[in-house]
């Protein structure tokens, strides 16, 4: 593992990450980091805000927050609200080339402020390998099926399965598969969020 450290803060991450400079538009006193793996683009930049920025601090308000700034292309992964840190995953279909960005935001919360990461996890130039292979895998045992065009099974909101609009997550992407694809983006995301709180 090594550090983020954003002022007086500091948290773990994985030791595969660079350290790069900000750039002259990020917010005052951010860290800036960077990897990148044969099926995975993934950046990740850390600067303080004080409890005004603060993400909702249960659950419920958490998951109802995340949705009011979701757009068309966009879907919740994951969401949690603990003790001393608050997190999501948003999934958002790229365009017009395709692919899925995972857009991960995460709070550490401090009694006087707030370390708070940003991050992208982007799918390499190959687009779509594990949706295609978990997909067959399902379909060969019948966990979903196509009927008159439609896949059935085969997404769904994770908190609210009455939702049924947006890019909604998809089975590939639950956390079990993730031992499957160690190097694709929200495998990388969700290590991330591992090392972080772990």
């Amino acid at each position: 593992m090594k550090k983020m450290v954003v002022e007086q803060y500091e948290v773990n991450i994985p030791d595969y990450y660079e350290q790069i400079d900000p750039m002259p538009e990020d917010p005052e006193g951010s860290v800036v980091f960077r990897t990148q793996t044969e099926n995975a683009r993934c950046f990740l930049i850390g600067f303080p805000v004080d409890y005004s920025q603060s993400l909702p601090r249960n659950q419920k308000d958490l998951i109802v927050g995340i949705r009011s700034f979701l757009g068309k292309n966009q879907g919740i992964v994951q969401a949690e609200a603990a003790d001393d840190y608050a997190f999501s995953i948003v999934k958002a279909l790229l365009d017009p080339h395709g692919g899925v960005q995972y857009i991960f935001t995460f709070q550490k919360f401090y009694e006087d402020g707030i370390l708070n990461i940003q991050g992208v996890f982007e799918e390499g130039y190959t687009t779509g390998i594990r949706d295609t292979i978990v997909f067959e895998m399902c379909l060969s045992n019948n966990l979903v099926s196509i009927e008159e065009d439609n896949t059935v099974g085969w997404t769904r909101d994770p908190y609210d399965q009455s939702i049924t609009e947006g890019a909604l997550m998809n089975l590939s992407e639950e956390e079990d598969f993730d031992e499957l694809f160690p190097d694709f983006p929200l495998t990388l995301c969700r290590e991330l969020i591992k090392t972080i709180t772990g």
